[in-house]
């Protein structure tokens, strides 16, 4: 049985932006998708006490292809008051160290239209500005070879999308 390895990801984009982008890249490779939706419990902090929480989750899963099974599914989470924090979980068969994932995942951020990875002061300031979460973003996102210094934004890709390992084998019988 393959490994399994989630990637959550602290992201500034919202999270039907996230899932849209991930539907446009998968349709580009002719991946089949289903489409989920549900609930998660998440922890919510007032004053010194967590409580849990549902939040609404909507995802996507690919039924096809070469990377078959794996799923991005998307949450907003209010971490303290007032204001929301958006996750966007990647579940990757064999783990989020394949080279195929890598690629996905940068034409993924190249598409957003706004840095995943930075907020406003605004935005910080309303969920809470000395949270860890801003800079454990950064850090995930570096840790996937993401420049993630101003500089780094906005992102340019080498290659196009889907590449060859992207998209699924043909049989023999089908016409190009």
């Amino acid at each position: 049985m393959a490994k399994k390895a989630t990637l959550d990801l602290e992201v500034s984009v919202s999270i039907v932006h996230a899932i849209r982008l991930f539907r446009e890249l998968a349709e580009e490779a002719n991946w089949s998708l289903e489409r989920h939706e549900g609930s998660r419990l998440v922890d919510r902090f007032a004053i010194i006490m967590p409580m849990a929480q549902a939040t609404r989750t909507l995802g996507l899963k690919v039924l096809d292809g070469p990377m078959r099974g794996m799923e991005l599914t998307c949450w907003s989470e209010t971490r303290g008051s007032s204001g929301a924090v958006n996750i966007a979980s990647w579940l990757v068969p064999g783990g989020s160290d394949q080279p195929l994932f890598r690629d996905l995942v940068q034409h993924w951020v190249a598409r957003m239209d706004r840095c995943p990875w930075r907020w406003t002061f605004g935005e910080r300031s309303t969920v809470g500005y000395l949270l860890p979460v801003w800079r454990q973003a950064r850090r995930r996102f570096s840790d996937l070879g993401f420049n993630t210094k101003k500089s780094g934004w906005p992102m340019e890709i080498d290659g196009v999308w889907p590449t060859v390992e992207a998209t699924p084998e043909r049989s023999a019988g089908e016409e190009e």
